[in-house]
């Protein structure tokens, strides 16, 4: 993972999505995270930040335990940067639509 990718962080409080800033000593820090939440029509969404009682829309937070840090899904990464008012790119393979 390079700086800035934006990864996918499960821990044992949930699932979280940011931009991966690097790991310390163990401790993983993510800059713009957003909590997944499950939306009302079955689907998924992101809350305002990472904790129900944290501020809103934190600017980092970082890990001391987690299970696992992956690349997120380019589909998810998308809406994630429309989320975060992030500069959206384009897939790095196109999309074909029939």
């Amino acid at each position: 993972m390079e700086i800035n990718d934006i990864v996918s962080v499960v821990a044992t409080s949930g699932e979280y999505i940011g931009k991966y800033k690097g790991v310390e000593d163990g401790s993983l820090t993510l800059e713009d995270p957003r909590m997944i939440i499950r939306a009302d029509d079955g689907g998924m969404g992101f809350a305002r930040g990472i904790a129900v009682t944290g501020e809103e829309n934190p600017t980092s937070v970082t890990f001391n335990n987690y299970v696992f840090v992956v690349p997120t899904n380019e589909k998810i990464a998308g809406h994630y940067q429309e989320a975060t008012g992030s500069i959206v790119t384009p897939p790095k393979t196109p999309t074909i639509i029939t």
